[in-house]
């Protein structure tokens, strides 16, 4: 029996209490969209405005619920590697970090070669199923383009699908994104008929779009990209202290862009991301690895899983920690896990993540692999068909008799899981071998992981395609 799904925070009863006043927000109080465009287009389809508030009716929000698809699929540069989303568990990495750790514990600004080397891990990782995005931001590349050699460094080294980095501020700038990725495909207007890529947007909590959020939604949308919603209000800072009304205040916030994605282009996918935090006063920090997140998280996966039937996303698999220790791997197992079992398709920051988001590290990336698997061998749960019974063994065993050279042993003995990373030998063999800790081993498997990386995946009349359209921009 598949395991996923089987967690649930809230009954089916306060399912739809968190919907029905997550309307009764969008209809009375209203949500800010900043842009002209935005709240025409709101206007055109009957909707309430009073300056640029928009106040949602409650047939406009089914409407739109009714038109937004439970799966698609996400093409990768390699067919073989596209993933549908809204089926089982999809990890793609982490975006917003400022930091690159090293393995020496010290952590610094990032270069664009910091990124490259995250794109190759990604690539060697076989539980990452997505790649590009903004795990990093380099710091010797020009904002302009920032973006673009993001992308095109991406798919060198990622032949995954890729996702749009995040630091794309202008229309240009999200448009020219796009045109890189039909310039990759080789065709034209080929994202019209295919999805490669996504924009995440988040609104400003609580009840607020801004004119960066508002433009991402509507430049993607038209292009029938997928458009990821990432409402992350904190409790007692940016919503009530309550986490049941944090999450009350999240579907408000994603219902609404979720129904300007739809008016602008019906039928184009929107995820909702769970990003929802703990606010911890006794420090004045956000904690994503609170079990207060961890329950909030667990709760929204269930409003788009179960009743929204949407693909489910969330910023999980998360510390606080600055190093890649104990508590790291506590923390990030808690959210994962909880998460996972609560039926979430689809996860960010679940990979080399440390210090509240505000790190990257290759070496938590891969030991994050490892925990990924563990994990999803556990959803999968254990076979109970009748076979699974073993009773011809039970029956027939002695007292005291070992199962060691059974058939059943000897047909099944490497079925079970097995570790990427982790040391399951005995003491006197890990003695013996140096006493390596787990992070040693992880350094040592991301420096074969790099030496052994290909120069890059493109062909190269393709990439010069691409290089030579980012270079047209630079000269401008």
């Amino acid at each position: 029996m598949n395991l996923a799904a089987q967690v649930k925070v809230l009954t089916a009863d306060q399912m739809a209490t968190v919907h029905e006043k997550a309307l009764k927000l969008m209809a009375e109080k209203g949500i800010v969209f900043q842009t002209d465009d935005a709240v025409e287009t709101f206007r055109k389809h009957g909707a309430k405005i009073e300056d640029h508030t928009v106040f949602f009716p409650k047939e406009m929000v089914e409407k739109a619920l009714s038109q937004t698809p439970s799966t698609f699929l996400l093409e990768a540069m390699n067919p073989k590697k596209s993933v549908t989303v809204g089926e089982g568990l999809l990890i793609h990495p982490a975006g917003g970090e400022v930091f690159v750790a090293d393995y020496n514990g010290s952590r610094r600004a990032p270069a664009l070669k910091d990124f490259a080397d995250l794109q190759k891990v990604y690539q060697a990782c076989d539980n990452i199923n997505i790649a590009g995005f903004q795990p990093l931001s380099p710091m010797d590349v020009e904002e302009r383009v920032k973006g673009l050699y993001c992308t095109l460094t991406s798919m060198q080294h990622c032949d995954k699908p890729i996702l749009s980095p995040m630091e794309l501020d202008t229309v240009e700038q999200k448009e020219e994104c796009l045109k890189l990725f039909n310039i990759a495909y080789g065709k034209e207007n080929y994202l019209e008929d295919h999805y490669l890529t996504w924009h995440a947007v988040c609104p400003n909590s609580p009840y607020f779009y801004s004119e960066f959020a508002c433009e991402g939604i509507k430049v993607y949308a038209e292009h029938n990209q997928p458009v990821i919603l990432v409402s992350a209000p904190m409790t007692g800072i940016t919503s009530p202290v309550y986490l049941y009304a944090t999450v009350v205040l999240t579907m408000a916030e994603l219902l609404a862009g979720l129904v300007y994605a739809q008016l602008i282009r019906p039928g184009v996918p929107v995820v909702p991301s769970a990003s929802l935090t703990y606010g911890n006063m006794r420090y004045a920090t956000w904690e994503c690895a609170a079990p207060d997140t961890t329950l909030m998280l667990a709760a929204s996966i269930q409003m788009f899983h179960d009743f929204y039937q949407l693909p489910a996303r969330a910023q999980t698999g998360v510390t606080s920690s600055k190093a890649i220790d104990y508590q790291a791997g506590m923390e990030t197992i808690q959210s994962f896990l909880v998460s996972a079992l609560a039926g979430v398709n689809l996860t960010s920051q679940s990979v080399g993540t440390l210090a509240n988001l505000m790190t990257s590290s290759l070496e938590k990336t891969v030991l994050d692999d490892e925990m990924i698997a563990r994990v999803r061998y556990i959803l999968n749960g254990m076979q109970t068909d009748e076979a699974s019974l073993g009773m011809d063994d039970l029956l027939n065993a002695l007292p005291c008799q070992d199962f060691m050279t059974t058939e059943s042993t000897l047909m099944h003995f490497r079925d079970g899981w097995q570790p990427l990373v982790s040391d399951w030998r005995s003491y006197d063999a890990w003695e013996k071998d140096g006493q390596e800790d787990v992070t040693a081993v992880a350094h040592r498997k991301v420096e074969n992981i790099l030496e052994n990386a290909p120069a890059s995946l493109l062909d190269a009349e393709q990439e010069k395609a691409m290089a030579d359209y980012i270079q047209s921009i630079e000269r401008k």
